[in-house]
């Protein structure tokens, strides 16, 4: 494979760091991007952040409010003018078919719609379903070893098609890899998977006794407002409520691409102490 330069928004971040590990390990230099180097609201810093990259991987970030969508214009305009030869995008959520209101959602939609416009070798790569990592999030774990609980606006018995950011991040490299990258795929584990599957599984990695319980979006909103902040809070929770409310379309043939870490290996390996 070709090293390339390849700018990463959210480089240090939750969803940013494990894509830019598989992308170094696929052979690739890093450019790592932030608030701080690349003002998403200010269409100048990011064409120099973008400068001589061969690739960007794009990430926006937890805003909800409406300039989460001025972010996603300016993203695009820099990617324009820049004319960087190969752009990927990750929604971070399945991705509904049009804006919904929330500018949350509607600035990813925004983006994955006119990316291929502004870029000649465009992708999205997001997950079917949530991140197995929303889990190790420290409101999660504070929740799991105080109550045995893991805790999610899910049911118990759906089947639910849990991504890892590992199987993700590997799906971006080969996608960066490609010659003819395809516009659109869909990241999934190797089969959907029941919450108290993942109980079992988080059991098992633990040596604690584990139980799923489903808590409607308003109560997942309390657990994250300590951490995040009300505003993201309030945000998180209406969009698993929008979600409980009109669940995504299918995926369509040939987008989906299911990765190969089982829940049962991710929670062996991920870190339960936080």
């Amino acid at each position: 494979m070709t090293e390339m330069i390849v700018a990463v928004h959210g480089a240090s971040g939750t969803q940013g760091s494990r894509i830019a590990r598989r992308l170094r390990a696929a052979g690739h230099r890093i450019r790592p991007l932030d608030s701080r180097s690349a003002d998403l609201t200010d269409t100048a810093a990011l064409l120099r952040a973008y400068d001589g990259a061969d690739a960007v991987v794009v990430q926006l970030p937890q805003v909800f409010d409406p300039v989460a969508v001025a972010q996603a214009e300016a993203v695009l305009t820099a990617l324009g003018k820049a004319d960087v030869p190969r752009a990927v995008f990750n929604p971070g959520m399945p991705l509904p078919p049009a804006p919904v209101g929330a500018p949350f959602v509607d600035a990813r939609v925004l983006l994955g719609d006119r990316l291929p416009e502004r870029v000649d070798r465009a992708s999205v790569v997001g997950p079917a379903g949530p991140y197995l990592e929303n889990l190790l999030q420290p409101w999660s774990v504070r929740r799991l070893r105080e109550r045995g609980e893991l805790a999610y606006p899910l049911p118990p018995q759906a089947p639910v098609p849990w991504a890892t950011l590992d199987d993700l991040g590997d799906v971006v490299a080969a996608v960066l890899a490609d010659a003819r990258p395809p516009a659109r795929l869909v990241v999934s584990g190797p089969e959907p998977v029941t919450g108290d599957r993942l109980a079992a599984a988080v059991a098992a990695a633990t040596g604690l006794p584990v139980g799923y319980t489903q808590v409607d979006p308003a109560e997942y909103g309390r657990l994250i407002e300590p951490v995040m902040g009300a505003a993201a809070a309030a945000g998180i929770a209406g969009i698993y409520a929008q979600s409980a409310a009109a669940p995504p379309p299918p995926i369509p043939d040939g987008l989906l691409r299911p990765g190969t870490t089982t829940v049962e290996e991710w929670a062996a390996r991920s870190d339960w102490t936080a």
